[in-house]
């Protein structure tokens, strides 16, 4: 029939575009795995996604049944710009490495037989990971680990204000930002509540997701709101006690640490200036008061020096007759 046959034709479709793609692609399958994919509905599982921190590590652990024996497994490696290069030789003899020199040098590492461990992770690494396991008796089955390296995530910076306090209400406003170079997402809590369970009449958060604004009653002030700076491989975490910030006054601000250190720093150099200016100071008044001491002038001289120190001439000398 006219349906049948327009099936029919559909799937030769598919088939040629899937050989081209072969050919193209220069693809590691064989044109007879790519048919039966397309003939008996079989396909590769979707990659499983894995996220790592620059300069930390990350387990690539296949997902194999209890009653399955490994025989050998092949691990490749693909970034995405360049060609797919095999990483890793797993079989009785253990972890062997094809290419030593590669990028991934001594930094990979066998877990349990099966698993493999990238230690020291760089930018570069993101990519693709592929293990061809090879089963008892004569199974072949294709796993992939997409994986994407982040930069760590740094300490928050952190601002609360104290809008007013009174004996109803206690209204302020806190602040959480990332300082990081990378995005991150900023998410609030209070004690065990997320978000989304608090109650949007006493709380208002910014477009962007960094300052919430809080107004509650002393009763309800003794909480902890925390904000979650993070990526989806890290997280840093900041905290606002309410109650010591509605008591206390809360001050105009509260600054993180790097405010705090460069203030610091701030003070050391005004200190550092007052010492030098006091010292050029007294450098100048020095030589003054040096040569006064050595030439003392006398006030009222008593007496006129006299040529000769035993006998002093008088004023008006008597000639007898």
């Amino acid at each position: 029939s006219r349906f049948s046959a327009g099936l029919l034709q559909e799937a030769r479709f598919e088939a040629e575009n899937e050989v081209l793609e072969i050919v193209a692609g220069n693809s590691t399958q064989s044109l007879l795995e790519r048919c039966s994919e397309l003939l008996f509905g079989q396909s590769r599982a979707p990659p499983r996604q894995v996220n790592g921190v620059l300069g930390g590590s990350v387990l690539l652990s296949p997902a194999l049944l209890p009653n399955q024996t490994v025989k050998e497994i092949e691990w490749s490696f693909s970034g995405g710009s360049g060609a797919t290069i095999q990483v890793a030789e797993v079989g009785p003899a253990g972890l062997e490495r094809p290419d030593p020199r590669d990028r991934f040098g001594r930094r990979l590492e066998l877990v349990n037989g099966t698993a493999l461990r990238l230690r020291g992770l760089q930018s570069g690494d993101s990519g693709v990971f592929g293990a061809r396991i090879k089963l008892q008796p004569a199974l072949v089955e294709d796993q992939a680990f997409n994986l994407s390296v982040y930069e760590a995530v740094p300490s928050p910076r952190t601002r609360s204000q104290l809008l007013a306090s009174t004996l109803e209400w206690c209204n302020l406003t806190l602040q959480c930002q990332g300082s990081g170079r990378g995005a991150v997402n900023v998410t609030w809590r209070r004690d065990s509540l997320t978000w989304g369970q608090l109650g949007p009449g006493r709380h208002q958060l910014s477009p962007d997701g960094t300052t919430l604004r809080v107004a509650l009653p002393p009763a309800a002030t003794n909480a902890t709101y925390a904000c979650t700076v993070s990526n989806p491989a890290d997280h840093k975490v900041a905290l606002f006690d309410l109650q010591s910030l509605c008591q206390g006054g809360g001050g105009p601000s509260a600054f993180s640490t790097s405010g705090y250190v460069v203030l610091s720093l701030i003070l050391v150099a005004v200190s550092l200036g007052g010492a030098f200016w006091c010292w050029r100071v007294n450098s100048r008044r020095r030589p003054r008061q040096v040569g006064n001491t050595t030439n003392p002038k006398s006030p009222n001289p008593r007496f006129p020096k006299s040529p000769n120190p035993q006998f002093p001439k008088s004023p008006n000398p008597q000639i007898p007759n």
